[in-house]
């Protein structure tokens, strides 16, 4: 009967600290949100062929394509999108809510906040992050019709982390006529496809989850 009240000790030691653990990574993330959506969006010193932004001096480019950019931030790892699908829906069914993309498993999300920000052309976008459990570390997804940020990071980089990508998502003025006039229809499939089989196909191009997720052992594939 002893050792039995020990297990049991321990398992409830286990689900406390659990419960205890999240409600101090959700009150950190409201503290990020609160701090950051009352500053102003920074100077743009990133300019591209479909996004010009603000990029942090401690975030540092490591890959770039034409619709994505990967970065590192302390041990943190980010990837910004141009939501190519999010964009072109707005354009041609501007009722549509685009803000419900399947991303990880429910099951490990610790976190969520929904709101709206003021942007570089002073118009509001609405988003939405997402903070899910990945082994020891987290996934995150920023979410907006022009931008997909997606994060992965330890405990420690996780506020530092969400804050860099707020400060590049408030900043980032989208050319959203020029993706609509160049992308077809066959190219926003393609698109979807890579942010859905996220977990399932590693992609030759920065912006796909998977670059995160590949041991380094195999990360030297060309």
């Amino acid at each position: 009967m002893d050792s039995m009240k020990k297990i049991m000790l321990v398992v409830l030691c286990f689900v406390l600290w659990g419960c205890a653990s999240k409600i101090d990574i959700q009150s950190r993330m409201d503290e990020v949100f609160a701090e950051d959506m009352s500053k102003k969006f920074f100077r743009k010193n990133n300019y591209s062929e479909y996004i010009d932004y603000y990029t942090p001096s401690d975030v540092h480019e490591i890959g770039t394509d034409t619709l994505s950019t990967t970065y590192e931030y302390s041990n943190a790892r980010i990837i910004m999108n141009v939501n190519v699908a999010g964009i072109i829906s707005a354009k041609y069914y501007p009722e549509t809510v685009f803000l419900d993309e399947g991303f990880f498993d429910q099951a490990r999300l610790v976190y969520q906040h929904t709101s709206e920000f003021l942007n570089a052309n002073e118009a509001y976008d609405v988003y939405r992050y997402l903070v899910y459990e990945y082994e020891d570390r987290y996934l995150t997804c920023f979410l907006s019709r022009d931008l997909v940020f997606y994060g992965y990071c330890d405990e420690f980089d996780l506020p530092g982390m969400s804050s860099k990508i707020l400060q590049m998502a408030k900043s980032a003025n989208v050319k959203s006529e020029d993706v609509v006039i160049n992308y077809s229809s066959k190219d926003v499939i393609d698109y979807e496809k890579k942010q859905v089989n996220l977990f399932e196909t590693t992609m030759p191009v920065n912006g796909n989850i998977n670059d995160f997720l590949i041991p380094s052992s195999d990360s030297s594939v060309e």
